[in-house]
């Protein structure tokens, strides 16, 4: 127990430390590349539509080709920006780096004049990262800065594999001379006159006093996921040489957002994005316009927060640690492999359905983590334990070894070869053959047991039975295997004590130390008794329950019981009763005449005379083997009535019989069968009045011969009925002076031939008592 203790320590601190390291993991965002390319591949499933608001004029490779080599001059800008004017754009950006003045200040003026008429510019604002890590603003030349309606920068977030995922909505820095500007796209939206949130969306920075920068840092706020509609070209995009042309349809332009920037890979404004293929890059106008489409449509994703991510984690492990602690290595493993894609799922679920980014991969790797460690325990634990049960049959605990078997097998004790665990597992197997050698030696002696024998759990259900509980209980073994013993034997009364298991449910151990009487209702006696068996610690784990049958035993203590009260109560009184008299008349010859006195011993003689044989003849009909054969209950009526006739006409009582015609054959022994008749003819005779009748009657019913005797007589009370057929047994009316042994002859020589024998008594009235007998009576 200790061992098992010591595992469930184990497999607890396995699970905590794989709770708190997929919480800490969880809480730092997870693994990094590994969760940024699930992260591309969830994105690539149902991207979002391109914004049909947004449109690109593109400075691509047939521009170049037309107007010449990059950098075109001012004119070419301030001319491109008049054409797109003209058809009422909601806004224009203008994605060019415009931070050195032009060499004429005429060219810089006109194309300053050109945004100021359009009224609807934004400009962007370039970062670079100076040695040191500051960060400087490169703005538009003061003119155009000047002109611009709006200016908004265009840095975007490259993650540590260089794709581009993300954006801050607002970059800047604080404090004196410092400033902030909004991002490009949505300083377009704003110029637009597009509803955005009264707050940007985005993964907020924590404040200056507690981020721990200096004052006058460069700051980024606002974190945001871009939910990109497709790799580069998937917004709709025109040529800047066709706009120049006049190419485009009349109303492309109108109450749109456009954005004007370089598409060529040549001019280097292109980024790696997560749905751009192998060495395919998105131009950043294209970048700016995803972001623009996402704050349009409210699509924007949000890196978890901290408490976020380490709560996705413990979710995720909280499935996961019940596979382990519940199924085998072989089922946790595919349950393992089930649990995987239902952590995915749910990431994936959370970027689609709430534009939240859960990454996974922490909690995956810490569950495989887990795994390995959880089975190596597991392996570990088992070969402990089989190093240790080895050692104990060794040391002999299990007594059954059959020399043949370990022939048979070929498998000794820790002589198998292989690895270790390939050694203990042979030897296992050797411990078990020889444990189920055993199992088959214990069941074959509970079988041969005469007793019902059925062997119980500490939960009080059977583990096992014999063959003689199976004949018992009318079920087999599997089917008695699994039941309550309570259940099971609740047919047996009294239960000893209350019930056989105790508050907590195991077995109660009382009934190991005293045993009990008991009856079930066919009238069989049983002693019940409970013998624990201990395991090889000395606890009880297994109980033994036998029921043996002792009917036959208490029959023969009544037996023996009446046996004595016949010798000393009814053959002793008369007997004592004839040594007084003698007594008497030798002490006083005068006093009590001869003939008198010889009358009297006469009378006790015949009723000692009267009991002997009525004991004898019933000890006859319940021991001696009856000689069946086939017998007509008519000519067994007729006799009763004609051995009666006598004492009938005697006392005036009319005797008749009622036979049917043919003969009314039974199987039985006719002295015994003849006897039972003539003792209820006898009674009834003795029991009626001078001018009765009494009635000897046979019929057959179902099957079943009644032979019918009814006499008018005074009748049985309740009480008397309740008593009548035992033995010694004599009714209270005064005429009952037989020896009470012949109705409990009748009753055990019916019962004996298979049959049964009723009673209708009424006070006043009369009684019928009947014997029934089956037509084919077989032997008992």
């Amino acid at each position: 127990m200790a061992a098992f203790r010591r595992s469930r320590r184990v497999r607890a601190a396995i699970v905590l430390a794989g709770l708190g390291m997929a919480a800490l993991l969880g809480w730092q965002g997870g693994l990094g590349r590994a969760d940024l390319a699930l992260y591309d591949l969830f994105s690539a499933i149902a991207p979002p539509a391109p914004s049909d608001d947004v449109v690109i004029v593109a400075i691509d490779e047939p521009s170049l080709a037309e107007i010449g080599r990059w950098p075109w001059r001012r004119d070419v800008h301030a001319d491109l920006i008049e054409r797109i004017s003209a058809q009422s754009p909601a806004a224009i950006g203008l994605d060019l780096l415009l931070s050195e003045a032009d060499p004429d200040p005429a060219v810089d003026q006109r194309l300053a004049g050109a945004i100021h008429r359009s009224g609807r510019v934004v400009l962007p604002v370039f970062t670079v990262r100076l040695p040191g890590g500051q960060v400087q603003p490169m703005l538009p030349v003061a003119p155009l800065a000047a002109a611009a309606r709006a200016l908004g920068h265009v840095s975007v977030e490259a993650d540590a594999d260089g794709v581009v995922r993300s954006v801050f909505l607002r970059e800047g820095r604080d404090g004196p001379g410092g400033r902030w500007w909004d991002h490009f796209s949505v300083a377009l939206l704003q110029v637009a006159g597009r509803p955005l949130p009264a707050a940007l969306p985005g993964r907020r920075a924590p404040a200056v006093a507690d981020s721990g920068e200096a004052a006058g840092t460069w700051r980024r706020d606002h974190w945001m996921y871009i939910a990109f509609a497709g790799p580069g070209g998937t917004y709709r995009a025109v040529s800047a040489a066709d706009v120049l042309r006049g190419n485009v349809p009349d109303q492309l332009f109108r109450n749109r957002v456009v954005l004007v920037g370089a598409a060529s890979s040549g001019l280097g404004d292109v980024y790696p994005t997560p749905l751009t293929g192998h060495a395919l890059y998105t131009p950043g106008v294209e970048v700016s316009a995803n972001i623009a489409g996402d704050l349009l449509a409210g699509s924007g994703r949000l890196a978890p927060l901290p408490w976020q991510g380490a709560l996705f984690s413990l979710m995720a492990l909280a499935l996961f640690v019940p596979v382990l602690w519940r199924f085998s290595p072989r089922r946790s493993l595919l349950q393992t492999a089930a649990v995987v894609p239902l952590v995915l799922a749910a990431s994936a679920l959370a970027l689609h359905l709430w534009g939240l980014w859960l990454p996974p991969v922490a909690a995956l790797v810490v569950m495989a983590g887990m795994y390995l460690v959880w089975n190596w325990h597991r392996l570990e634990t088992a070969t402990n334990f089989l190093d240790a049960e080895v050692s104990r049959l060794r040391q002999g605990e299990i007594p059954l070894r059959l020399a043949d078997a370990s022939a048979q097998t070929g498998l000794q004790y820790g002589v198998a070869q292989g690895d270790l665990v390939d050694r203990r597992v042979r030897a296992l197997a050797r411990a078990a053959h020889d444990l189920r050698a055993l199992h088959r030696f214990v069941a074959a002696v509970l079988d041969s047991l005469p007793d019902i024998a059925l062997v119980a759990g500490e939960d009080g259900r059977v583990l096992m039975a014999n063959q003689a509980a199976v004949d018992y209980f009318g079920q087999d073994a599997a089917t008695l295997r699994g039941q309550g013993l309570s259940a099971l034997l609740a047919h047996l009364q009294p239960l000893p004590g209350a019930e056989l298991r105790d508050a907590q449910g195991r077995i109660d151990p009382a009934l190991a130390r005293h045993g009990s009487e008991c009856r079930d209702g066919r009238g069989a006696e049983f002693l019940l008794k409970v013998g624990p068996a201990a395991d090889f610690g000395g606890v009880a784990r297994t109980w033994i329950v036998s029921l043996v049958d002792i009917t036959r035993l208490r029959l023969a203590e009544r037996k023996r019981d009446e046996a004595l009260q016949f010798l000393w109560h009814d053959l002793r009184s008369p007997q004592a009763a004839v040594l007084s008299l003698l007594d008497l008349h030798a002490a006083d010859p005068h006093d009590l005449p001869t003939p008198e006195l010889l009358g009297r011993i006469r009378r006790h003689v015949q009723r000692t005379h009267a009991l002997a044989e009525g004991f004898v003849q019933l000890a006859r009909a319940e021991s001696v083997a009856l000689q069946r054969q086939p017998v007509d209950l008519a000519d067994v009526v007729l006799d009763a009535a004609d051995d009666c006739w006598s004492l009938a006409h005697a006392h005036q009582i009319e005797l008749r019989t009622a036979l049917p015609e043919g003969e009314a054959l039974v199987l039985g022994d006719r002295g015994l069968l003849t006897r039972a008749a003539v003792n209820l003819v006898h009674n009834a005779v003795k029991f009626s009045g001078a001018g009765t009748r009494v009635d000897c009657s046979l019929l057959q019913e179902d099957g079943t011969w009644r032979l019918c005797v009814r006499d008018q007589g005074p009748g049985l009370t309740p009480a008397d009925r309740e008593r009548l057929f035992e033995r010694f047994a004599r009714g209270s009316e005064p005429r009952a002076e037989g020896v009470g042994l012949g109705l409990a002859f009748t009753r055990t020589v019916v019962l004996r031939h298979g049959g049964r024998l009723e009673l209708d008594s009424t006070p006043g009235v009369g009684s019928e008592f009947r014997i029934l007998l089956p037509a084919d009576c077989k032997q008992s």
